[in-house]
């Protein structure tokens, strides 16, 4: 998740019942090669890898407060950890209906993107295939990862540069439209779906574990995905031979008198 780090773990120790589970096997699991557990960390930045592992805040009752996808640099994490614990302040909070908590979720997700530092957003840029996946997935379907203009097309920076969202500002605006969901029922799916669900940066020189059931469980994802795709392109195909059938043969009404 992060590099060792003092605060982190005091945090975590003094704040936070940690638990863990393998998601090796779950429909929205990445995947990738040549690493071990007994690997040394190296850094990234804040949100790469979101499929392969996700830090989830909950609160006792398995409500989600928060959740992290990926890698986090030390400073943002326990920023992001202190603000869980801000929402759970929130979620406890007995003078508030439930509608009022929702409201106020999602308007401390929407200033907390306001107040990202540029150190942060520095530490949140995403990864050169991340973003490539991401402009031409938007081919085809408006990203929220991407900064469009009123056309839906890509901007680019003053240096030429396609614009992606840092990364921090995606996890805020995702979280945004999920107040207070239960754990069963957070999507996690489309939460971690961004960049590239499969990659090995170093397929010459990796000899690392494999990672068997994420590779059925992508199969199986991509396999989903094309069939789908195809669905939706028959269903516009039948849509548009409808539509040019009534267009060539207008039904004629004469009514007709005593």
């Amino acid at each position: 998740m992060t590099l060792p780090n003092e605060e982190v773990l005091q945090l975590l120790q003094d704040e936070f019942i940690l638990g863990s589970r393998n998601i090796e096997r779950d429909e929205h699991v990445g995947l990738s090669h040549g690493y071990r557990k007994t690997d040394s960390a190296v850094g990234t930045t804040n949100g790469a890898g979101g499929r392969n592992v996700q830090l989830c805040v909950l609160a006792s009752d398995r409500t989600v407060l928060h959740v992290l996808p990926g890698f986090w640099h030390a400073e943002d994490l326990v920023d992001e950890l202190k603000f869980a614990l801000t929402l759970h302040e929130l979620y406890d909070d007995q003078e508030r209906s439930k509608g009022e908590k929702q409201s106020m979720f999602q308007a401390m997700h929407r200033a907390k993107v306001r107040r990202l530092s540029p150190a942060t957003i520095r530490r949140s840029r995403w990864q050169g295939f991340d973003v490539w996946e991401e402009v031409k997935r938007n081919r085809k379907q408006r990203r929220d990862t991407l900064v469009l203009d009123e056309n839906g097309q890509p901007m680019l920076s003053a240096s030429g540069q396609i614009m992606a969202k840092p990364l921090c500002e995606v996890v805020h605006e995702r979280m945004a439209k999920r107040p207070f969901m239960a754990f069963e029922d957070f999507d996690m799916e489309a939460f971690v779906d961004y960049g590239r669900a499969y990659y090995d940066n170093n397929p010459g020189s990796d000899r690392g574990k494999a990672f068997h059931a994420a590779a059925r469980s992508n199969k199986k994802r991509l396999a989903a995905q094309k069939k789908e795709r195809e669905r939706q392109k028959k269903e516009a195909e039948r849509k548009k031979r409808r539509a040019k059938g009534s267009s060539a043969y207008p039904r004629v009404y004469r009514r007709w008198g005593s």
